[in-house]
């Protein structure tokens, strides 16, 4: 929802209050309607966002962090060249419309002091965030706007800055906007406004307007960039798949093509035996096909400009090569098929991943595997100590302890590493799934924690919807990753299988 012009009064006033004589020491943008300034003030650092997104388009403080891109957009690094080490001498609210003005005094490159304003634009669709010098002109806007674009009022570098034009009628003074601006008035400041009780105790901390709207919009953001980041993943995850399903297509029409590989070879046998008879410039031998018992006439054709031995050094010369190609070919599809599986379970990752952090890690699994490039500049050793995500923890109902893999190298951690020999694994038979371990801490589990475990193995996987399914379990020193293998890839022998119903862990089986 967009704000009002009350709304954005009462934000100028917070903003100047709290911001006052405050110096700008860092600015960022991680998304390109998004602009984040680090301010020194009152003895700590205070960040204020400025969202130029339509709706979402707002001004205020904000306790939210923000993943910066490798390199920055070229706004942002004209705001870093004008605006670092600025300060701030006020904020306002002209005519009592949706924007708020920054003014600012620096220091120009021969030291002397400069004024320069940062216009934040909140008008829904046409929001925009814009760099105006001491002469009033642009010196850069987040938006720029051409004047065929946007009616008489163009955005553009070197143009003399222009408010946006107030409808008739709505012409107010700061003063008249500001009493209108009281919390009780708006649907926003509202909440900011103490509850009356009958009760004597002390009444309840008033909350600014930028926490309220920071937790309101923080919320919001927070579920659209879930969305948003999980159809990324499964659009590069299907873009990569659908990729490797036409190369292992085009490669499998490739070794059809090699079928002829024995049939080559034997004329090439059959013409070694019987050179003596071809004479140069033949186009043709007939000769009996000693592969066969009742020895029938084959007839190999040749090269009439090759001499004989050239004739039989082509055919060995084509043999070998559909040899080598068919070896070549066999590999390249037993890997892409490998690939290939391993797409498709991440793509079941995908479908049951609950937070960005999920999201997160099934990102940097690939990476890791090189399917997507990586967006983010990580240090290799912030990134090797970055903490990640715990598996799901359940519990069966005799009080043993479940654990479930949330993504395909947490499988690998969980398989390898976490789980001790005599522990339990469980997987659904032949679908994609996460690896589940029931803790047995050297006892035998009972068959109501190895039904739950497998309950979960089936509720966690591709079977989810199946109804009942198949799934194996056995000793974890029974499971084994093969050398090189993908991740989340195992091997595993000595199991048993139980059917169970994919359904029964989200009722009454193991709990988290």
């Amino acid at each position: 929802m967009a704000l009002d012009s009350a709304t954005v009064s009462a934000l100028a006033e917070e903003l100047s209050q709290r911001l006052a004589d405050g110096r700008i020491e860092k600015i960022q943008q991680p998304e390109k309607d998004l602009i984040l300034l680090t301010v020194r003030a009152e003895g700590e650092n205070r960040k204020l966002l400025i969202r130029a997104a339509g709706p979402n388009a707002r001004v205020h403080l904000t306790e939210q962090s923000f993943e910066n891109p490798k390199e920055a957009p070229m706004f942002c690094m004209l705001l870093r060249k004008y605006l670092t080490g600025a300060r701030l001498r006020s904020v306002e609210q002209p005519n009592g419309d949706r924007l708020i003005v920054f003014r600012l005094e620096t220091r120009n490159e021969l030291g002397d002091s400069a004024e320069l304003s940062l216009i934040t634009e909140l008008m829904g669709r046409a929001a925009n965030v814009v760099l105006v010098g001491a002469d009033g002109r642009i010196l850069d806007c987040l938006r720029r706007i051409p004047l065929s674009e946007h009616g008489t009022r163009a955005l553009l570098p070197g143009l003399r800055y222009e408010l946006p034009p107030v409808p008739e009628g709505f012409a107010k003074t700061r003063a008249d906007t500001a009493a209108e601006a009281k919390p009780a008035e708006t649907d926003t400041a509202a909440e900011a406004k103490p509850t009356e009780t009958d009760t004597t105790t002390q009444e309840p901390e008033r909350r600014s307007v930028s926490e309220l709207l920071d937790r309101r919009y923080g919320a919001m953001e927070r579920q659209e960039l879930q969305r948003r980041r999980a159809q990324e993943l499964v659009k590069s995850v299907r873009r990569a798949r659908d990729r490797q399903q036409r190369k292992l297509a085009a490669q499998s029409e490739e070794l059809r093509r090699t079928e002829k590989l024995e049939d080559i070879r034997r004329e090439a046998e059959l013409l070694q035996a019987n050179l003596y008879r071809v004479r140069r410039g033949d186009r043709v031998l007939e000769c009996e096909n000693y592969y066969e018992e009742d020895l029938p006439l084959v007839t190999i054709p040749l090269d009439a400009v090759k001499t004989p031995q050239e004739n039989l050094n082509a055919r060995f010369k084509e043999y070998r090569k559909l040899k080598g190609a068919k070896e070549h070919l066999t590999k390249l599809i037993t890997d892409g098929e490998k690939q290939l599986e391993y797409l498709n379970s991440v793509l079941d990752e995908l479908s049951r991943a609950g937070s960005t952090r999920e999201l997160d890690e099934i990102r940097a699994e690939l990476e890791s595997t090189g399917w997507i490039r990586s967006q983010r500049r990580v240090n290799p050793k912030k990134r090797s100590a970055a903490k990640t995500m715990a598996p799901l923890r359940f519990e069966s109902p005799d009080g043993m302890e479940i654990l479930v893999g949330r993504n395909n190298l947490q499988n690998d951690e969980l398989t390898t590493r976490e789980a001790r020999r005599t522990d339990y694994w469980f997987h659904v038979q032949q679908l994609h799934g996460s690896h589940v371990i029931l803790r047995c801490e050297g006892l035998e589990p009972s068959e109501e924690a190895v039904r739950a475990a497998a309950e979960l193995a089936a509720y966690y996987s591709q079977a989810r919807d199946s109804g009942r399914t198949a799934v194996d379990y056995t000793m974890v020193l029974n499971v084994k990753k093969p050398s090189g293998a993908l991740p989340g890839k195992v091997i595993y022998r000595n199991y048993r299988t139980m059917i169970v119903d994919a359904s029964a862990a989200a009722g009454e089986g193991a709990q988290p």
